[in-house]
Parts: structure tokens; sequence; C-alpha cells
């Protein structure tokens, strides 16, 4: 009852911890910031990760993009992973979504 509560609720996947997935996406080479993240279950055995990644303006968009994408798979087995990149000066000072979520 538990698991299907949390797939109606689109929660996020137990076994899935927010702060080290975010953690994991920053540690890759050229990200300035991950913002408006969101993990959950599309069903009992699938879960879905979508965010906004700012880059530095001296990497390849591509690499990073594609770097994120197989940390994802390998280490957390993300159905599907969608990431939005953007450039470090697209970032809004203030930004209400760029904030991680209270507990």
């Amino acid at each position: 009852m538990k698991d299907i509560l949390l797939v109606l609720m689109e929660g996020t996947p137990s076994g899935v911890k927010y702060s080290e997935v975010r953690d994991h996406l920053l540690a890759v080479k050229g990200v300035i910031a991950v913002h408006n993240l969101h993990i959950w279950a599309l069903t009992m055995n699938q879960a879905v990760l979508s965010a906004h990644i700012a880059i530095d303006n001296s990497v390849d968009a591509q690499t990073v993009l594609r770097e994120m994408t197989q940390a994802c798979f390998s280490s957390y087995n993300f159905h599907s992973v969608t990431f939005q990149m953007e450039r470090q000066a697209d970032l809004k000072p203030g930004c209400k979504l760029c904030e991680n979520p209270k507990k």
C-alpha cells in the first residue's frame, strides 16, 4: 500500500536520496548549479529525474550532458532523465525555483 501511495503522489522513490543525487550532479566537471531538480516514482520500479543544469561557459554542454546522463543511469538506475542545460549567465539571483526543497 505504501508503494502504491508513493507512485500516486509522485513521491521520491525509496532508496534514492535527493541530496545525494544533487551532489553527484554537481560533481560533474563544469557544472556550477543544479536547480529545479525533480525525482519521482513513475511506477514502483521506474524512477524519473528532471533538472536544470547551469554550466560554466568554458565547457562543452554535450560533454557535460553525456557525463551526467551516464552517471544517472549507472549509479541510480533511472528509467528516464531530462536535463535542461543553461549557461551560468542565465541564473537569476533570488529565484524561488532554484532553492533546495525544505524538508
